[in-house]
């Protein structure tokens, strides 16, 4: 029962900063402005030679992409360009594409569950109702948001530091092929979204989960001190309740 409880406990601890991160990491690929400001920023229309209102509508569909649709659907975009339709992406890149989805779908899914354990296991110590399960709770929850704020803190130095090989270890680890390896001479989709875009993504999803794990250290910071103020105001009244119980004995 002991070693339950801290298996519980730990997996708690652990889902804390994974459901943050995540929920940023899935609002960064469902989010078009995420994109948006990547064309304007990068200046993609200059550099793909696609206008900004075709490139927004590419944004919006790449959204729906992640969102919807079939395993095996291929991403085709087409755009006009010099008054001739033509693929916005090449075979190579559309076969990537597919390859992301399916690494955004299974980050969904593990989001998701993440959340639903988390949902499940304060549930329980709520249906506990003793006032020590809560003050635990508050404990790991204080546990959960600083270990979140040191790891992305962490994280964002190695990412400063070293972006460019943590970006290609990223890749060999997540992708089984080397469709990812494309030409930004040529390939749209690096165009579009180039290596400086995943840096300001990846430290702006750092910084936001490790200010995010702040606040959630901050939560349960509060509620012990709340409690702890209550048990103070509280305690000489039973104390005053059980002296008056044992004088009439």
């Amino acid at each position: 029962m002991l070693a339950s409880r801290w298996v519980a406990t730990a997996c708690f601890i652990i889902a804390v900063p994974l459901f943050l991160v995540l929920t940023n990491v899935r609002i960064a690929a469902t989010e078009q402005r995420v994109y948006e400001y990547s064309f304007a920023q990068y200046d993609a229309e200059v550099v793909t030679g696609v206008d900004r209102a075709q490139l927004d509508g590419a944004a919006a569909t790449i959204v729906d992409y992640f969102r919807t649709g079939e395993d095996d659907e291929l991403l085709d975009i087409r755009v006009v360009v010099n008054e001739q339709e033509e693929a916005l992406y090449n075979q190579r890149e559309i076969l990537h594409m597919r390859d992301v989805k399916d690494l955004m779908q299974l980050t969904f899914r593990v989001h998701e569950i993440s959340f639903v354990f988390l949902v499940g296991y304060v549930v329980v110590v709520f249906l506990w109702t003793r006032e020590r399960a809560l003050r635990q709770l508050a404990v790991q929850t204080i546990v959960a948001g600083a270990s979140t704020v040191v790891l992305l803190g962490v994280g964002a130095i190695a990412v400063v530091l070293g972006f460019d090989r943590l970006f290609e270890q990223f890749h060999l680890l997540s992708f089984s092929n080397d469709l990812w390896r494309l030409n930004p001479a040529t390939d749209r989709l690096i165009q579009m979204f180039p290596q400086g875009f995943w840096f300001d993504v990846t430290l702006g999803v750092g910084v936001l989960t490790a200010i995010e794990g702040g606040l959630v250290a901050m939560l349960g910071l509060g509620y012990l001190v709340w409690s702890g103020r209550q048990r103070e105001v509280w305690q000489p009244g039973r104390q005053a309740v059980a002296d008056a119980a044992a004088g009439e004995q």
